[in-house]
């Protein structure tokens, strides 16, 4: 075993000779990356181990960034290795053998023990979900016909491209099964840790109250048994069965902060929408989760779960793991540099503040230009928006006396005029700006549903598999890549009935901008740091989202978009719109004609 770090080639390699490359590798593993050598050049030196030039597998480009190495403190292995390399193993005597359910918790383990796993880990399976997980410092990598799975400190861990989970319970948390099933913990080390004893009861108080409220009706009786009875065939192993097994994972679910998850939407693992999705994508569960009192049980739910993020005991996601917000994937994706750090809790960190707002996100300030409210992406947009229409039939069209309260008089500058719906990625930056200078006239934050989906999504991607012979891990690929979009793309929906920040700022040059940002499921919070009659400037801070990813609603005035160049002839005026902004970028320019 090799110690070396990769060197990039800062001259031109083109110049020199190749040589023959006996003394080079085909192929070596350097940490968790596959490099593929290119050719040999005349003479080694320090910052290039035997002058042999690789460039990385997956890179194939026609002009490939070329890479010497250097001694360093990577471990090598002369192949390329898979993650996991399947049927090998680790030979000689490991430094220490210990229990793990699946090869990729073994993954875990070596990586946080990297004193007494400096070259890899092997697993092998004893039964379903159980297994024997070796730690080696100094080996060689051999075949083995047993079915043996092996691999590098670095795999799981930092395959950034892959997400590896072999059931859906560890899609939740490492050691969710054991908690649901009170059962002996193999790995504790591995586990987010549970908040303090007084949280507990909080928890379990407000889950009972849901029991209560349930058992105490008829109505709402017949609903989840009819909900768990139509689950999709397709989810219902990614399901807690019936309404009380329900109860007891909500139990252990509102107990885990969203931890950072490979290949889940906007790699964001939200524990209780996990444990839901099952049902809400049944007509019954729909119904169920929008009922005014499942709602505000919920709502009290989400309330508790809110205090858990606050406090001290949610920061323990942030750690360097595979499920950790400061795991090597996590900060390919989280800009940290940018943001004030030392973060308290989970909250904290999601509601992170731009070190330098004005220079990392400067304002365009074309005196017409609509900027962008925040670190968003295009959802959806429309034109010529009617007062009322029906939301419970189809996913199709804004009403604007919903999405502003049922308020008339809020709602009636905006008709026919234009809408535009972004997303806040749960990965970026989750506060929200004026996007025009004004005086606000209207400021109201509506409580909603806090679980919300229409009829269409409830239904989409039920049949994940579509009829085909698929692997379970297939299975739960289409699950975490599909499961959720149903949620997901039912933004215009959540627009009109769910928990809501409403603004509406009286532009002297744009006329009246409606704003409406919205909490989806457990983060289905938003505050408000303006208030009615305040003056602000474009680019000035309303407030922000809390827990997760989030949706933002701007209207524009029908006289407004007729006005514009944009708008001339009665054309869209979102047609050239881009698919992501950063705050404070330009949205549109509503010069007049």
């Amino acid at each position: 075993m090799t110690w070396i770090r990769p060197w990039n080639i800062i001259f031109l390699l083109s110049l020199c000779s190749a040589l023959p490359t006996k003394d080079c590798v085909q192929s070596k593993t350097v940490g968790d990356t596959c490099y593929e050598l290119l050719y040999k050049i005349p003479e080694a030196f320090e910052n290039c181990l035997d002058g042999c030039v690789y460039k990385e597998l997956s890179d194939s480009s026609s002009s490939p960034t070329r890479i010497c190495f250097a001694v360093g403190n990577l471990p090598v292995t002369n192949e390329c290795l898979g993650c996991p390399a399947m049927n090998m193993t680790w030979m000689g005597k490991p430094t220490v053998t210990k229990p793990a359910s699946t090869w990729e918790k073994c993954g875990d383990l070596c990586y946080q023990d990297q004193e007494r796993c400096k070259a890899g880990w092997t697993w092998t399976e004893e039964a379903f979900y159980k297994g024997s997980c070796s730690l080696f410092n100094n080996s060689k990598l051999m075949p083995n016909q047993e079915g043996a799975i092996s691999g590098t400190p670095f795999c799981p861990v930092e395959d950034c491209d892959h997400h590896h989970f072999t059931t859906w319970w560890d899609v939740v948390s490492p050691c969710f099964k054991k908690r649901v099933q009170n059962q002996t913990i193999d790995n504790p080390e591995l586990c987010i840790p549970e908040p303090n004893p007084t949280m507990k009861t909080k928890i379990d108080d407000s889950i009972q109250a849901l029991k209560t409220t349930v058992y105490d009706s008829e109505e709402l009786l017949a609903l989840v048994d009819k909900m768990y009875e139509n689950v999709p065939t397709d989810y219902a192993e990614y399901c807690p069965g019936d309404f009380d097994a329900m109860i007891t994972y909500l139990k252990v679910v509102v107990m885990i902060p969203p931890t950072f998850l490979i290949g889940a939407a906007n790699y964001i693992g939200v524990p209780i929408t996990t444990v839901a999705l099952c049902f809400l994508h049944t007509q019954e569960g729909r119904k169920f989760f929008a009922n005014p009192k499942v709602n505000e049980n919920m709502r009290t739910i989400v309330n508790v779960y809110a205090e858990v993020l606050n406090s001290s005991d949610s920061i323990s996601v942030f750690n360097d793991g595979r499920y950790g917000w400061k795991s090597t994937c996590a900060k390919r994706l989280v800009k940290y540099e940018e943001f004030h750090g030392g973060f308290k809790s989970f909250n904290d960190f999601f509601t992170r503040d731009i070190k330098d707002v004005k220079t990392k996100r400067p304002l365009d300030n074309g005196d017409y230009v609509l900027t962008a409210p925040g670190d968003v992406a295009l959802s959806y947009h429309a034109m010529n928006v009617d007062f009322n229409n029906s939301l419970y039939m189809k996913n199709e069209k804004y009403s604007l006396l919903q999405i502003f309260n049922n308020e008339p008089s809020v709602a009636q500058p905006f008709v026919g005029g234009a809408i535009l719906q972004v997303y806040f990625p749960a990965t970026k930056y989750h506060c929200y700006h004026a996007p025009i200078s004004g005086e606000i006239i209207y400021a109201e934050k509506v409580p909603g549903i806090i679980y919300a989906i229409d009829e269409v999504n409830a239904a989409k991607n039920n049949d994940l598999i579509g009829g085909k012979s698929v692997s379970p891990q297939e299975k739960l690929d289409l699950w975490l890549e599909l499961g959720q979009n149903g949620i997901i793309d039912t933004e215009l929906y959540l627009a009109h009935v769910a928990t809501r920040c409403i603004f509406v700022i009286d532009s002297p040059i744009l006329g009246k901008v409606g704003m409406v940002f919205v909490g989806m499921t457990e983060i289905s919070s938003c505050t408000m740091i303006k208030a009615k009659g305040e003056i602000v400037e474009k680019g000035e801070k309303l407030g922000n989202f809390q827990f997760g990813g989030s949706s933002g609603v701007i209207a524009i005035q029908k006289e407004t978009v007729e006005e514009s160049k944009m708008g001339e002839n009665g054309d869209t005026i979102w047609r050239d719109i881009t698919g992501e902004w950063l705050m404070g970028q330009k949205l549109v320019d509503l010069t007049p004609l």
